[in-house]
């Protein structure tokens, strides 16, 4: 099980780094300080949600998305489930799940490249959802996906505007 302190370093730590997305991760900095201090939590279900996200990219610059019935292809994501002691085992273990063969972290990626902040689902009650995004690379000729699965590559340029640019600014800066 991923420990709150944990997940409050890393929240901490990306502040540190990008400290104008502060104030969207503001509700979840202060839930994580209240369990941290209070040792369980007493929100009633109304804490935000943490799920984990990998951002695969293969070497054609398409992003590893899912596509679902009759909304836009999204990135995949999850529950860090338990057994796993950091975010970024979780969510390189999901996209290891989907098919994505030889998978790596990208050089300097280590901790997440994007906390996504944004309206849970509606099965997941009236709260926030907190998606910490790690980037990863693969060869697609690597990955191998079930017939009539969901997982789709889709171009970085076709994605959301937010998470095109800030992953085309890592990916620009490993190359130089």
């Amino acid at each position: 099980m991923i420990a709150t302190a944990q997940v409050a370093r890393t929240v901490s730590d990306y502040m540190h780094r990008r400290p104008g997305e502060s104030l969207a991760l503001s509700p979840l900095w202060q839930t994580l300080a209240q369990h941290v201090k209070a040792g369980t939590c007493h929100h009633r279900g109304t804490c935000p949600l943490v799920v984990v996200s990998p951002i695969v990219v293969d070497e054609h610059l398409r992003v590893l998305m899912l596509q679902g019935g009759r909304g836009p292809a999204r990135l995949p994501e999850t529950r860090p489930p338990a057994g796993f002691e950091t975010l970024a085992d979780a969510a390189s273990t999901l996209a290891r799940a989907l098919g994505v063969g030889q998978l790596w972290a990208h050089p300097g990626c280590e901790s997440p490249v994007q906390l996504d902040a944004a309206r849970a689902d509606p099965q997941d009650g009236d709260r926030m959802r907190i998606a910490f995004r790690y980037l990863y690379r693969t060869h697609a000729s690597l990955s191998c996906f079930a017939p009539g699965a969901p997982q789709v590559w889709v171009p970085l340029a076709e994605t959301d505007l937010d998470l095109a640019r800030r992953v085309n600014s890592f990916l620009a800066e490993g190359v130089s």
